[in-house]
Order: C-alpha cells, then structure tokens, then sequence
C-alpha cells in the first residue's frame, strides 16, 4: 500500500515538473508562403527514406560544455518523432540523407533575424548571448527557399541534456509543422472553381 503511495507521488511529481516546465517555454510559427499541408507534404517527402537533415548554430549555451556538433546532434534526437502524427526523424549527419536539398535550419540566439530568408541561404548572421535565455529560430528549406519558419524561447538550458533544451526542440518541430488544416474552408474542402 505504502510503494502505491510513493509511486503516485513520484508520478504526480514528474507530471507537475512537466507541466511547470512546459510553461517555461513560448514558441510561434513565422510566415510561410506554404500552407500547413504542403509543409507536412515537403516533410513526408524529405523523410520518406532517410532521415532530415537538421543543423544548430549559433551560441546555444552559456557555459559551452557541449561542442557544437553535440548539440546539433542533441536537437535532432529531440525533433525525431516530435511532430504530432508525423514519424519524421531527423539527423545532424546531413551527407547521410536522401534529400538534402531539404532541412531544418536552426539559429541559437541570432541578434537580429531580418527576413527567415537569411537562414535557407548559408549567410552569416550575427548572434549575441542573453543570460539566462535561449532563443532559436527556425527554417524548413528547400534548397534557399524558407517553407516553413517558427521560433522558440524559453530559459538558457544548463547542457543538452536540459529537458529545457528537448522541450525548446519539440515545440519548435511542431510549430514548423502544424497540424491544423488551412485547406478547409466552412465546413466542407476548399475547392478552387473554373469560374
């Protein structure tokens, strides 16, 4: 009876940190010329055979204990098989894919993100260290072109191993591939008619 009680506590303990936890974190979704199917089309294609390619630059924690190879590699477990109803996975090993046309690009603490452009197109971009914070922005690319963009907030993981830092990662994975549908309009499936 008493291992019954203890093990609800602990269940009751690791929901409330969860949940705590999650409330730590904000992310949003950019603008995309691409509706919320046609991103997940892009992703179900990008993913079909391989995993996706998902880079992470940019100074990600303050105290610098992971490399940043470690870190992209860290994401990518966090974002393989985030996204709801999507067994997309994805990997920092970007040779390895099928298509790598196709990736997620990701940002740690850019200093000014002027157009989700900039990260599909390689160019460097500025990044500054807020104490305390972590921002990351994202961009699904094909090729240099930005399918999708989302960005993540939250407090400045203390290692990758942070459940932050997953937290950070899936919500930011799901706000680059909602699942809400844009196609349907009223009720009834948006048709574009010949007149």
């Amino acid at each position: 009876m008493g291992q019954k009680i203890k093990t609800r506590m602990l269940t009751a303990g690791a929901v409330l940190s969860v949940v705590i936890l999650s409330g730590c974190v904000t992310a949003m979704r950019g603008y995309s010329g691409v509706d919320n199917e046609g991103k997940r089309d892009y992703l179900r294609y990008a993913a079909s055979t391989t995993p996706v390619c998902l880079t992470l630059s940019g100074s990600a924690f303050v105290d610098g204990k992971a490399t940043a190879s470690e870190v992209a590699v860290a994401a990518a477990n966090d974002a393989s098989g985030s996204i709801f109803g999507s067994p997309a996975r994805f990997t920092a090993d970007c040779a390895s894919t099928a298509h790598p046309d196709y990736r997620i690009v990701i940002l740690a603490n850019a200093a000014i993100v002027g157009s989700p452009d900039q990260l599909c197109k390689d160019e460097p971009i500025a990044t500054r260290q807020t104490a305390g914070k972590l921002q990351l922005d994202a961009a699904f690319c094909a090729k240099s072109e930005v399918l999708s963009t989302a960005w993540s907030k939250g407090p400045d993981p203390s290692g990758i191993s942070d459940p932050v830092f997953g937290q950070m990662i899936r919500s930011l994975m799901n706000e680059l591939f909602p699942i809400n549908r844009e196609r349907e309009r009223g009720g009834g499936v948006f048709q574009l008619s010949d007149s």
